[in-house]
């Protein structure tokens, strides 16, 4: 499967009706639901002077501290960052950064409205997240929680995207075969093995996208 705007796979059961082959939605929380302002590890690239590749391959050798073990964002991010420059101040220019792009996240309002439009299509609903365990905590504080059938948090589990197991848990939990499953990401990482699994991937990159790809699909949005 190639790499583009919508990654799935073409169906035959094309119709004015939800395609019965997808029984569920699943979606990302970091770069989905809640948008962030930009990539902070291109920032943090551009801050120690290192192209975004060589950042970027050094923070997927540490994301699991995070992902897995529960070790804040922040503190796994300056971890990375000493593999280039230790300095203190770097360190503290980090942690400013980090902080005030936390400040600056804003919650998707647009797919949120759209999720119970989905479960009305009979779609059951679940979000797979590679996040610490206090993301259970946000979504209920801002009422995700009631929105959604089931909530996948990578550190609860022991496994990250794209490995299988954290694939298998959601799948469990709302009782679907992988191949009737559409995950939405915007991390192409995390989609990688959408053909070994057996899911339908769907790269996001924004709402009218999404529901573009959505329809092609099959799912009846209004």
């Amino acid at each position: 499967m190639t790499l583009g705007t919508l990654w799935y796979h073409k169906t035959e059961n094309m119709t004015n009706h939800t395609n019965k082959n997808i029984k569920a939605v699943v979606f990302d929380y970091g770069g989905v639901i809640e948008l962030e302002a930009g990539d902070m590890r291109k920032s943090i690239a551009d801050l120690l002077g290192v192209s975004f590749d060589e950042f970027r391959n050094a923070y997927f050798k540490y994301n699991h501290l995070s992902n897995v073990e529960n070790l804040s964002w922040e503190d796994m991010i300056v971890k990375v960052v000493a593999e280039f420059n230790d300095s203190p101040e770097i360190e503290r220019k980090v942690r400013a950064m980090v902080r005030d792009a936390n400040s600056k996240r804003e919650m998707n309002s647009e797919l949120l409205v759209l999720l119970p439009v989905l479960r009305q299509l009979g779609l059951k609903i679940g979000i797979l997240s590679n996040n610490t365990s206090d993301l259970r905590e946000r979504l209920r504080e801002k009422n995700i929680t009631d929105l959604v059938d089931e909530v996948v948090v990578s550190a609860e589990i022991g496994f990250q995207k794209p490995h299988e197991g954290a694939f298998r848990v959601i799948f469990e939990k709302l009782h679907v075969k992988p191949e009737e499953v559409v995950f939405v990401d915007d991390a192409v990482k995390s989609l990688e093995k959408s053909a070994e699994i057996g899911y339908v991937p769907i790269l996001f990159k924004n709402n009218e996208q999404l529901k573009a790809d959505l329809k092609e699909l099959g799912v009846a949005l209004p």
